[in-house]
């Protein structure tokens, strides 16, 4: 017998046999093994074919047909068309694994870049935050240097002025008036609890001092009548805000119809000055209200007048200012009391609460306030003051008061800067605000630096820098 090779891992066995050899095939290790017998020219087309028509995959036999050979070979071959094609999809899919492993990578050097710019910033970051650190002290120090070389100045000029005259009067030539009064006085009075309510302020009457005096000096909030008087106080413009006022109901009770009356407010003394300006909020709205007249007092009796002012009849708080020269304030006076704009702001890192930063405000200036914000513009116009000086960025991050406040009815913010409230039309509130935790909170701060400024409500107890504004 001879083993002939054939496509597709087929054997077939070729053998001479004897007559009653049959064909067929079997397995063997896994091959196909086919008998064939040996004959003359189309016997084996033919064997089977007595009873069928046409080729049949097995013959009568059991064995196997020439058909069934080439069967096997179209399987093979349509198998091998299935590898093929399952080698292709194999191939395509290592080739697109290859692209995902290269983007892949390609990400992580992306990512592993940003990584080590990320750690530049931070290391410029840090290097320029103490950079800032050490100019923020240097600043600190010139000015504190300054501000001594200023007062050793101010104290050497003053000698020398003592010192010239004590040499004019040893030449016997003419003294002059020392050039510079170290001793002079500033004052600011809101007639405010902390203040002292009445800040040495002494009440009279026509006949001086007298019994009754506090009586009808009152130390008034609100509005005493609608008869008489303005509407709140010039100070906070709130309810709990306070101002001098005469009793008009007192008065009317203890005197007749037809008697006139004088009623005085004394200042502390001053002390010797070149001059004085003095600035004073007033309100003289009722009936038959007479001039108010400001004195000088020197020494006793009642004083120098200075100044005459007709009443005006308005719920409305009026200025007044009295320059005082130094025929006057060359010897310890007191005082004696009977739109285009353009503003000018100040930022103060101090923090102080809401009440205290008014009276500050008012100290610096004789209209000055907490600023208030009428429009967008003026709200970016503070917020760029900030943004460009460093030191109002690190005292911005506590936020800073602005003139705001709903004291008066929850919810209903006004501005209070003009001696009457007004409503706010503009406000920049940040989301969710205002809130009023704690049912105590009724006080405007640019509270969000991270946010432009935004405005929240606090307690006006909270201390905080805030931002004055005068008006011209």
């Amino acid at each position: 017998m001879w083993l002939l090779p054939i496509v597709g891992n087929i054997l077939f066995c070729i053998g001479f046999v004897k007559s009653q050899f049959q064909p067929g095939c079997s397995f063997s290790n896994g091959q196909c093994i086919y008998n064939v017998k040996l004959g003359q020219s189309q016997l084996c087309d033919a064997i089977g074919s007595s009873d069928h028509s046409t080729a049949s995959t097995h013959s009568s036999s059991g064995g196997c047909s020439c058909d069934d050979i080439h069967k096997v070979g179209s399987d093979v071959t349509s198998l091998q068309t299935t590898v093929a094609e399952l080698q292709n999809a194999v191939d395509k899919l290592y080739g697109e694994m290859n692209i995902s492993r290269s983007d892949l990578t390609n990400t992580q050097d992306l990512l592993h870049a940003e990584q080590q710019h990320a750690a530049q910033l931070l290391v410029t970051l840090n290097s320029k935050e103490k950079i800032l650190n050490q100019t923020k002290d240097e600043l600190a120090n010139v000015l504190m240097t300054a501000k001594g070389e200023l007062d050793n100045l101010r104290q050497q000029l003053v000698n020398a002025s003592r010192q010239l005259s004590v040499c004019q009067g040893n030449a016997g030539l003419p003294t002059t008036a020392p050039a510079v009064y170290s001793a002079f006085s500033t004052f600011y009075c809101g007639f405010e609890n902390y203040e002292g309510s009445m800040c040495h302020f002494q009440a009279e009457t026509g006949s001086g001092y007298t019994s009754s005096s506090g009586y009808i000096w009152l130390r008034q909030s609100g509005r005493p009548s609608s008869q008489t008087g303005p509407n709140m106080d010039h100070t906070y413009e709130t309810s709990s805000g306070h101002y001098m006022t005469i009793n008009a109901d007192y008065i009317a009770q203890h005197t007749s119809s037809s008697s006139s009356h004088t009623m005085r407010l004394v200042s502390p003394t001053f002390e010797p000055a070149p001059n004085y300006c003095i600035r004073f909020w007033y309100n003289t709205h009722g009936v038959d209200v007479q001039p108010l007249k400001v004195y000088a007092k020197i020494n006793n009796g009642l004083g120098y007048p200075i100044k005459l002012i007709q009443p005006v009849n308005s719920v409305e708080w009026k200025f007044g200012e009295v320059e005082i020269n130094s025929e006057y304030t060359a010897h310890k006076f007191q005082n004696v009391n009977m739109d285009n704009t353009t503003s000018c702001y100040t930022f103060q890192s101090s923090p102080m609460s809401w009440y205290d930063a008014i009276n500050e405000c008012k100290k610096q200036s004789y209209n000055g306030h907490l600023a208030s914000i009428s429009d967008q513009q003026e709200h970016d116009y503070l917020v760029n003051l900030i943004m460009s000086d460093i030191g109002l960025m690190t005292t911005g991050q506590n936020g800073f008061y602005i003139s705001g406040n709903d004291e008066n009815s929850e919810n209903h913010f006004v501005w209070t800067n003009g001696g009457s409230p007004t409503s706010i039309s503009y406000s920049n509130w940040y989301p969710g605000q205002p809130n009023n935790v704690g049912s105590n909170q009724d006080c405007v701060l640019m509270q969000y630096p991270d946010a432009g400024y935004q405005w929240g409500d606090v307690a006006c107890t909270e201390k905080h820098p805030f931002i004055c504004e005068s008006r011209y």
